[in-house]
């Protein structure tokens, strides 16, 4: 029996069976192979990018401040006093000469020429007869006279109160009441004219007033 099963296996393979069996088994191999190439690969599902939700609720601006600027106090410009110091840069020495008698309203001084004893309102400044007088600070002719005491004498008026006065001056002084002058213009000549002071010769009476009140020139002409 197995001899008969041998001999017959081996017709079988030994001639036009064995490429029998050879082809299905090709064919088999052929159809698995493309089977798993025609495999159908998983769908791929479309990724669509979600829309956007926009807010629209209406956005309330922020409320606006107002920019309320400080209040500057404006201080009230309050005109300075003028002092008499203050003055000394815009006021000139009426004459170049010699001090002879000096300023004294509190203490007595002798007068030689009326032969007593009395204050004195201003500076006698002795020069040559004719040296010219000049005013001492801007203003106005306010008066040209001829004083029994003090001779040809000019007044002059300024700011801020102040009046200078030149005495002892040559009759007929080359200026006229109301008449503008500057400091350093001429508004006498030097003479001796003064019946209070004539011992002293040609000289210049020169005083001062604030407010009508008489102070010392040296404090006024440096």
């Amino acid at each position: 029996m197995s001899r008969f099963n041998s001999e017959k296996i081996r017709a079988v393979f030994g001639g036009r069976g064995f490429y029998i069996a050879l082809a299905l088994c090709l064919t088999a191999v052929g159809i698995i192979g493309y089977m798993a190439l025609t495999e159908e690969e998983p769908p791929v599902e479309n990724v669509v990018n979600p829309t956007p939700v926009i807010d629209k609720t209406p956005v309330t601006p922020p409320p606006v401040v107002e920019k309320i600027e400080p209040e500057v106090e404006v201080e009230e410009e309050v005109e300075p006093v003028l002092q008499v110091e203050e003055l000394l840069p815009q006021v000139i020495s009426p004459l170049d000469g010699t001090t002879v008698t000096v300023f004294s309203m509190t203490e007595l001084m002798y007068d030689e020429t009326m032969a007593d004893w009395r204050t004195h309102d201003g500076l006698d400044i002795q020069a040559a007869e004719g040296d010219a007088v000049k005013t001492a600070a801007a203003g106005m002719v306010l008066e040209v006279k001829n004083d029994e005491l003090m001779g040809t004498t000019v007044v002059i008026e300024h700011a801020e109160g102040y009046t200078t006065l030149y005495s002892s001056l040559q009759e007929e002084p080359p200026v006229a009441p109301g008449e503008t002058v500057e400091a350093g213009d001429i508004i006498g000549l030097v003479g001796s004219t003064a019946a209070a002071e004539n011992t002293m010769g040609p000289h210049l009476h020169f005083s001062v007033s604030k407010d009508g009140q008489v102070i010392d020139p040296a404090e006024y002409v440096a």
